[in-house]
């Protein structure tokens, strides 16, 4: 099997980019007008010369159009008809890492196989009968400190979002080696994804995942954990997280992903592909370090124009706009403290917003989950507001995933 071809041409040193994608499994290859060459994605520095630009767009526009990453700077101005529903907008300076998970992001939205360094990759055969991506939209849930109550953040709005739309909505427990939903959130548990570790990648199929799901019978939100024993947590791969995320979308309205507090590939390749990411900070100097720090890689990584900010145990501490003008976003939703009540209700295995539904901090939690069921009053943030003229040029979402 053939490693994908990634069609490279970027404004200055490439060497960098080609190390990282043939580490990961890609094919890169230098862009030459003169030798076009059949690519399974591309990589176009819009900041070249505007006839390059629309030469190389124009090689890729055949019979199947070539998803592509056009890469742009604060002042890039595209040339006229560049941009389709299947490019995306990266800002630079792009970090060669963050280019290979942008592209791993393309390829699940595509419904394709993703390379491993071996370089394994789908057939023409499998990829015809391939199960397109579907169009579920996933959040993921970080805090770069723990104890912050992120989980607590997950199981709610997870369940929370099911009550408002009762769309198929599906909490992935992706915190490996330390977190687990299952202990908050009262369902049984069946396998985990530590348990698929060690079958092949052709065998990580729709029924293999269904099979290591539960069902929180009382909400109707399935859950998806990576395990439950911390010695199994190596076993848990980055390709395998991946494809569980890729059939959570085809098959659910909404991903919850619960993830490590911790930058490891497992996490960035989490937070790469979501289409929001919910940063839980609580209103301390040491939460609001740390998530300033992961806002600057995020700011590196071009993410942080889908980063909202979740503000936990908003009610003591430091005022919401100091946070804010600390964090250099806005805050998009709060969350009172209510200590009590949330041990209560861990300790049951029941969510806060059906175990204390009239309490203020359901209310709050509540109000996490219309972010996403009633997105149109979530606050633009900076970084994303400058970008939005290229999206609404281009027709289309800039999207991580």
């Amino acid at each position: 099997m053939e490693r994908p071809i990634i069609l490279l041409a970027v404004d200055g040193e490439a060497e960098s980019y080609l190390d990282a994608l043939r580490r990961a499994g890609f094919a890169p290859v230098l862009a030459d007008p003169a030798n076009p060459v059949a690519a399974d994605l591309a990589v176009i520095d819009c900041d070249l010369d505007a006839n390059l630009v629309t030469a190389l767009v124009a090689s890729l526009n055949g019979d199947t159009k070539v998803p592509t990453i056009l890469l742009v700077g604060e002042g890039t101005e595209l040339p006229k008809g560049i941009g389709s529903a299947v490019d995306e907008i990266a800002l630079k300076p792009l970090l060669s890492e963050a280019l290979v998970y942008r592209l791993q992001a393309l390829l699940i939205r595509s419904g394709r196989h993703l390379p491993v360094e071996s370089g394994e990759w789908a057939t023409d055969e499998e990829l015809s009968t391939a199960q397109v991506a579907g169009e579920g939209h996933v959040i993921s849930v970080f805090a770069p400190k723990g104890g912050v109550g992120k989980t607590t953040v997950s199981v709610n709005v997870a369940v929370a979002l099911r009550q408002q739309t009762r769309a198929e909505v599906l909490l992935f427990d992706a915190d490996v080696g330390v977190g687990n939903v299952t202990s908050v959130l009262d369902v049984p548990y069946k396998l985990g994804l530590a348990d698929l570790a060690d079958s092949p990648p052709e065998e990580w199929s729709d029924a293999a995942f269904e099979q290591a799901v539960s069902i929180h019978a009382a909400s109707g939100v399935k859950v998806l954990t990576w395990g439950t024993d911390p010695a199994q947590s190596e076993r848990v791969s980055v390709d395998l997280l991946l494809a569980a995320l890729r059939w959570a979308r085809n098959h659910h309205s909404y991903v919850i992903v619960d993830n490590h507090p911790g930058y490891d590939d497992r996490t960035m390749a989490m937070l790469t592909v979501a289409n929001e990411i919910f940063l839980v900070v609580t209103p301390e100097v040491g939460a609001i370090k740390n998530s300033s720090q992961f806002l600057e890689l995020a700011r590196e990584l071009g993410l942080a124009g889908v980063v909202r900010v979740i503000v936990n145990r908003a009610n003591h501490g430091i005022s919401l706009e100091d946070m804010s003008n600390s964090l250099g976003l806005p805050i998009a939703a709060s969350v009172v403290s209510n200590g009590p009540k949330a041990v209560i209700a861990s300790n049951e295995g029941l969510p806060l917003v059906t175990k204390f539904p009239r309490e203020k901090i359901s209310d709050d939690l509540h109000q996490v989950a219309r972010l996403i069921s009633q997105p149109d009053g979530v606050p633009i943030t900076e970084s994303s507001a400058g970008l939005r003229r290229w999206w609404t040029r281009l027709g289309t979402r800039t999207s991580q995933a």
